[in-house]
């Protein structure tokens, strides 16, 4: 082992096909498409590697709430309850609990892959990345030091986060982030998404394999004449995790269609769906979004516990680690035994773009991840420990470069493996992704 990096390990590949062993089949290979497009791409997909191998390297035991799929577009803006705009980590499919390095070397080594899709060279990403630990230790030392409800209502001021970034390219998306996020809602997701028929109703449009309506799915795969008292039976289970007061809010809505449809790049092939639900009121739409929740990826490494339901798992996850959380977050369960959490789809979302940063902006950006990252970890778990064991954040951040460079490097020898699977025809890719 070199630098914390297994030199013995199970093959990539593997661990992949194995992880979409359940998945929806005409998905899969859609997944590898959106993988094969570049290393960046391919490491948002290939969590489950980066689980194993970080299950074999030494760590301090500080377990946090982890993401468990830290990297820097996992981070991103959406709507508050409030209905403000708020700047945190925005996925939590793998959440478990864990060390909190784990989240620090996946996000570490997402600097430097961005980095190199930004073509900047070895110097440049060495400061990206180092910079980046840098603020999240300098966080957590400023965390440690609050009165503990002082640290857990702290978030990101959406307008002093713009004020003082440093870098021209990042403050000017940003600018054109915020605007387009605020335009994200259900109203804007109906419009793109949905077709008006001649009798008035609201109907998805059946655009397979990506968007595929539940009325014309399969019975084998949850559609056909059955679909509704299907859905209807999942939405009676999701109302009972949510609070009374949403649940007041729901029933003055109708679902009015579903569909599957894809999302992501790791989750693709998973059974996630939206349904378009609407009031009296014209311009009383929602869009909920369902994900399937399957057992984190770090869960076969970690002796820790966590809800037996997986959608639960996310749930409670998601709420422990954000400042303020989607409050049509809730779980629910198929008839066939699937675990699904359920969401407001597109409220508010919005990320920021890699292509459109420079290094100063990259840098910003990583800045911002690490302090939301530092945030979520000091609510988890003991912020005082995290930042003894960090201790002197120069020498953190070095030790922490030295294992995301080793790591980045890995993920492309990865991403070259996988792209050789694909050409010698023992994973099928697809034209449409």
């Amino acid at each position: 082992m070199k630098n914390g990096m297994p030199s013995e390990r199970p093959d990539p590949v593997g661990l992949l096909t194995q992880q979409e062993s359940q998945r929806l089949p005409w998905l899969v290979p859609v997944r590898h498409s959106r993988m094969a497009e570049s290393p960046f791409a391919f490491y948002r997909g290939a969590a489950t590697i980066m689980a194993s191998d970080l299950s074999r390297a030494p760590h301090s035991g500080v377990n946090v709430q982890l993401c468990g799929d830290a990297h820097l577009l996992n981070f991103g803006f959406y709507g508050s309850p409030e209905r403000q705009l708020l700047f945190d980590i925005n996925d939590f499919d793998e959440t478990y609990p864990g060390p909190f390095e784990w989240d620090v070397q996946r996000l570490s080594a997402s600097f430097i892959i961005a980095a190199r899709s930004l073509g900047l060279g070895v110097k440049q990403q060495g400061q990206i990345c180092r910079r980046g630990v840098r603020a999240y230790a300098d966080a957590m030392a400023s965390l440690a030091a609050m009165p503990f409800l002082a640290m857990w209502v702290a978030r990101l001021d959406l307008e002093q986060l713009i004020s003082e970034v440093n870098s021209h390219s990042l403050k000017s998306h940003l600018k054109d982030v915020v605007k387009a996020a605020k335009r994200r809602n259900s109203r804007q997701a109906v419009d793109k998404l949905c077709e008006s028929m001649t009798d008035g109703a609201i109907r998805f449009r059946h655009e397979p394999p990506l968007i595929w309506r539940s009325e014309l799915l399969a019975e084998e795969w949850g559609g056909g004449e059955q679909w509704l008292n299907r859905i209807s039976e999942m939405y009676g289970s999701y109302l009972q995790s949510i609070r009374p007061e949403m649940r007041r809010l729901l029933s003055q809505f109708q679902l009015a269609d579903a569909a599957i449809k894809a999302v992501g790049v790791g989750s693709v092939g998973t059974r996630c769906s939206v349904g378009v639900f609407v009031g009296d009121h014209p311009d009383d739409v929602l869009v909920l979004q369902g994900k399937q929740a399957e057992a984190s990826v770090l869960a076969p490494y970690l002796d820790t516990t966590s809800p037996a339901h997986q959608g639960e798992r996310v749930v409670q996850g998601q709420r422990l680690m954000q400042s303020a959380s989607d409050a049509f977050l809730g779980w629910t369960t198929t008839p066939e035994g699937h675990h699904l959490y359920w969401r407001h789809f597109r409220d508010w979302k919005g990320s920021v773009d890699m292509a459109c940063l420079d290094a100063d902006g990259l840098t910003d950006y990583a800045r911002l991840c690490a302090w939301s990252l530092a945030k979520a970890h000091a609510r988890s778990g003991d912020r005082s420990k995290i930042s003894a064991v960090v201790c002197d954040p120069k020498s953190f951040a070095r030790k922490v470069f030295e294992q995301a460079i080793e790591q980045a490097d890995q993920a492309e020898r990865d991403h070259g493996l996988f792209l050789e699977a694909i050409a010698h025809g023992q994973i099928e890719s697809s034209s449409v992704y």
